[in-house]
């Protein structure tokens, strides 16, 4: 990837993954065992300030053709319950070689898969052993993701009993062509119906929009964008569609309706109109993706909002956060470790109170790079009162100065923030900042996905033409 100087384009092609996580899984790898985990968890809270926890609910009732997540279909709630009953059983396995009340929590997300698959009762256990190992005195947001055709009035009651703040679902698109080709079956009525319970009974209801898909106009963005408005939410994420990691049956199903292939410059542009168009609306970024309703100012994001959870995963060197469930990720300082992806396997271990987990190694370093790297870019600004400036290689430096002199980053004295022009290219400025050996995982990944059958990327999608003769 190189910088290049044409007005407004700034990189020579689109990294086509948008969101990732650093430092990735695959350094030093080996299988974890209990005298490892004893290790790894029993000094996982040196060094940490703050805190988040994820928990993975992989059943849907239906497959999305764009979701990367894991997930499966369920036959019965039998299977729910025994997942239910692992899950709350390795949070206690766990807390054989933790002290989890040594750091508050700020943050929980619950996703999926659809969690709120989940029973009241299931809703309810979790949430029982949650306040029974963890202190929450510090938190300040509690998210839920949901399907839009499984929510009731019984699981919200369950929802506010335990504490959620935040509830979430994938709207994704309201043109029905695309949620056909989606595979998204909650019909307008229920969307409706079900958005005005949860925006009754929440301060924060989030849905999330996909764009940029081939063949869509802006038109369609438009009309997406007012109807999730129009539903009264609080939040809207916007997402390019990531066809690297869609499914083979969607990109079949796409070659079939169109042969109209969406540019990379065109998407960018498109991504120009959703920010002008959600700031006429009365939301303001608050991250590289996501809106809030707040006052608007000229600011690049605003400072009245942040997801808090991302700050954990896109955060300082003091922030880490705990996963549970099938490949679930633990991110720590000097290790990662990621659940098995099985879930018959995890539920039958976990049952028998053993702990089947993949655990990578890396350099300490790597985690005071984490906020430069992810953070600068993701959330807008990094204060460099929480980075240990003296530690940053000479290779970042120097990638930090290109993206100021080319106008993408600003350098305040205090804190590295991003300018509007860099607001837009927050993702390839997330890749540039990495170490080779990161982006040399990053572009294997994109590789191996690619040669799934089936599966097609346009170079048109990633070139920018625009820069091939600057």
């Amino acid at each position: 990837m190189k910088l290049i100087n044409n007005g407004i384009i700034k990189f020579d092609y689109q990294f086509p993954i948008y969101n990732f996580f650093f430092p990735n899984q695959t350094f030093n790898s080996f299988s974890g065992d209990e005298n490892s985990i004893s290790r790894i968890l029993g000094n996982a809270n040196s060094e940490v300030n703050s805190r988040a926890l994820y928990f993975h609910i992989p059943f849907c009732e239906s497959i999305c053709t764009f979701c990367p997540f894991t997930k499966g279909l369920y036959k019965n709630h039998e299977v729910i319950d025994r997942y239910v009953k692992a899950l709350i059983n390795e949070v206690e396995y766990k807390s054989r070689f933790i002290d989890y009340k040594a750091i508050p929590i700020r943050a929980i997300f619950f996703g999926g898969g659809t969690p709120s698959l989940l029973s009241p009762e299931n809703i309810i256990d979790i949430g029982e052993t949650i306040k029974k190992y963890f202190d929450l005195s510090s938190l300040q947001e509690f998210s839920f993701e949901l399907s839009i055709n499984s929510v009731t009035r019984e699981g919200i009651d369950a929802l506010k009993e335990i504490g959620v703040t935040h509830t979430r679902f994938g709207l994704q698109t309201m043109d029905p062509t695309w949620r056909e080709l989606f595979n998204l079956t909650a019909s307008i009525d229920t969307i409706e119906k079900s958005s005005h319970l949860l925006v009754s009974n929440f301060d924060y209801v989030l849905c999330d929009i996909i764009y940029g898909m081939h063949g869509e106009d802006e038109e369609v963005i438009i009309s997406d964008l007012d109807k999730a408005i129009e539903l009264g939410l609080s939040n809207v994420d916007i997402y390019p569609i990531n066809n690297v990691v869609t499914s083979s049956k969607l990109h079949k199903s796409v070659r079939d309706y169109t042969d109209n292939i969406t540019s990379a410059t065109r998407k960018f542009s498109m991504k120009l109109l959703i920010d002008l168009h959600m700031r006429s609306k009365g939301f303001m970024p608050h991250n590289g993706h996501g809106y809030v309703r707040s006052n608007i100012t000229d600011q690049v994001v605003t400072d009245n909002y942040s997801f808090i959870y991302h700050e954990h995963v896109y955060g300082y060197g003091d922030h880490d956060f705990l996963g549970f469930g099938i490949n679930a990720i633990s991110s720590l300082r000097g290790h990662v470790i990621t659940n098995t992806t099985g879930r018959e396997k995890y539920i039958d271990s976990m049952n028998k109170n053993i702990y089947l987990c993949k655990i990578s190694q890396h350099d300490e370093l790597l985690d005071e790079m984490k906020p430069l790297i992810l953070r600068l870019p993701y959330h807008g600004y990094a204060d460099k009162s929480q980075i240990k400036m003296n530690l940053v290689p000479e290779r970042l430096y120097d990638r930090l100065n290109e993206l100021i002199d080319s106008g993408l980053i600003v350098d305040d004295t205090h804190s590295f923030r991003l300018t509007k022009l860099g607001w837009y290219w927050y993702s390839n400025i997330m890749f540039y900042l990495m170490p080779e050996a990161e982006q040399a995982i990053l572009k294997k990944i994109v590789h191996e996905e690619l040669k799934t059958p089936g599966k097609f990327l346009s170079k048109k999608e990633i070139i920018y033409s625009a820069g091939l003769n600057v």
